[in-house]
C-alpha cells in the first residue's frame, strides 16, 4: 500500500548495465502502480531524461567504462524536481558523500531487497512531494483556498461549478470563458484542486504578459544560447508543471506563431525548447481562461477546448 502523498502517475527511470537488476527493480515498482522505464548505458539514460521528465531516476554507481555519477547533474540540470536514488555494488562512504554533494538524495547498497526500494522510493518521493508543495505554497502566499471563494446562491452559478465538480477528474482540457471579475481564476485552481492532480504542481502563464518569444520560452522552455541572454537551460512551465496542471490566462491573446505548438502538445503531448530540435513529452493537463470579447486569432485554438 503507497504512502498517501505518492500517485500511481509518478514516473521512475531505472539505468542499470544488469538486466537482472532492470527487471527486478521494474517489477517492485509496478507492483507499486508507478511507472517505470530503464535503459542500461550512459548514452541512452542523457537522451531518456532530456526526452521525458521522471519524478525519480535509480542510476548505478558503474555503467560499463562510465561512471553513473556524472548523469546526476545531468537529470538536475533538464529537471531540477528529479530526484535521484545511487544503487551500486561498489559502495564506499567516499562514493555516497561525492553522490549526494552531486545532488542525490539517497544512496542504495547492492544486494538490496525489495523492502528497501520501497522504503527508499516513499522516502524519496514524499520529500519531492514536499518541497515541489512549499514552492507552490510560497507562490500563493495569501491566496485564499479557491473552494470557499466559490461560493454562490445563483442556480446558474450553481449550475456551473457542478459541471466543474464532475469535469476535474477527468483529463479534459478546459476553458473557462465569462466577463472579468466573475471567478474564472479561482474556479481553474478549484478544478485543478478537485482533481487527481492537485498534489502535483499548477502554474500560470498570463498571455498578454509577454512578447511572443519570451511567451513561448516560458511555455516551452529553451536550452543555453537559443537567444541573447539564454544563460543557461529553462524547462518552461510545462516542464516545471510534470503531473500537474497549467492554466493559461487570456488564452485569446496567445500570438498565432505559438498556437500551433500549443494545439500539437495539447493533442500529442510532445514539444520542443526553443532552440533545441529534440522532441520531448510532458503529462500537464491545461485550462485556459477566455473573457469572451472579441475573437482570437485562430478559433481552432478555442474550438480544442470545445
Amino acid at each position: 500500500m503507497k504512502s498517501e502523498p505518492l500517485m500511481e502517475h509518478l514516473k521512475i527511470l531505472i539505468v542499470d548495465d544488469e538486466i537482472n537488476i532492470r527487471k527486478m527493480l521494474t517489477v517492485c515498482l509496478e507492483m507499486e502502480e508507478y511507472r517505470v522505464s530503464s535503459v542500461s548505458n550512459f548514452q541512452d539514460a542523457v537522451d531518456e531524461c532530456q526526452r521525458r521528465i521522471y519524478d525519480l531516476a535509480f542510476i548505478d554507481l558503474r555503467l560499463g567504462a562510465e561512471d553513473g555519477l556524472d548523469l546526476i547533474p545531468r537529470f538536475i540540470q533538464h529537471s531540477p524536481w528529479t530526484r535521484i536514488v545511487v544503487i551500486t555494488a561498489y559502495a564506499s562512504v567516499e562514493t555516497a558523500v561525492e553522490a549526494m554533494r552531486r545532488g542525490a538524495s539517497d544512496y542504495v547498497p547492492k544486494p538490496f531487497t525489495p523492502t528497501q526500494i520501497i522504503i527508499s522510493t516513499r522516502r524519496v518521493l514524499e520529500l519531492r512531494f514536499l518541497e515541489r508543495k512549499v514552492k507552490e505554497l510560497q507562490e500563493s502566499l495569501g491566496a485564499n483556498d479557491p473552494s470557499l471563494l466559490l461560493s454562490t446562491a445563483s442556480p446558474a452559478m450553481k449550475q456551473a461549478l457542478d459541471v466543474a465538480k464532475q469535469a476535474a477528474p477527468s483529463e479534459a482540457s478546459i476553458l473557462l470563458r465569462g466577463e472579468s471579475g466573475t471567478g474564472k481564476t479561482q474556479l481553474a485552481r478549484a478544478i485543478h484542486s478537485w482533481s487527481g492532480r492537485a498534489r502535483q504542481a499548477f502554474a500560470t502563464v498570463s498571455c498578454p504578459s509577454l512578447s511572443a518569444e519570451l511567451l513561448e520560452s516560458e511555455l516551452f522552455g529553451h536550452v543555453k544560447g537559443a537567444f541573447t541572454g539564454a544563460i543557461k537551460d529553462q524547462p518552461g512551465k510545462i516542464g516545471t508543471c510534470e503531473g500537474g496542471t497549467l492554466f493559461l490566462d487570456e488564452v485569446g491573446d496567445l500570438p498565432s506563431s505559438i498556437q500551433p505548438k500549443l494545439l500539437r502538445f495539447i493533442q500529442d503531448h510532445e514539444y520542443e525548447r526553443v532552440g533545441d530540435p529534440r522532441t520531448r513529452q510532458a503529462d500537464v493537463r491545461i485550462l485556459a481562461l477566455y473573457h469572451g470579447l472579441g475573437n482570437l486569432p485562430e478559433p481552432k485554438l478555442v474550438h480544442k477546448f470545445l
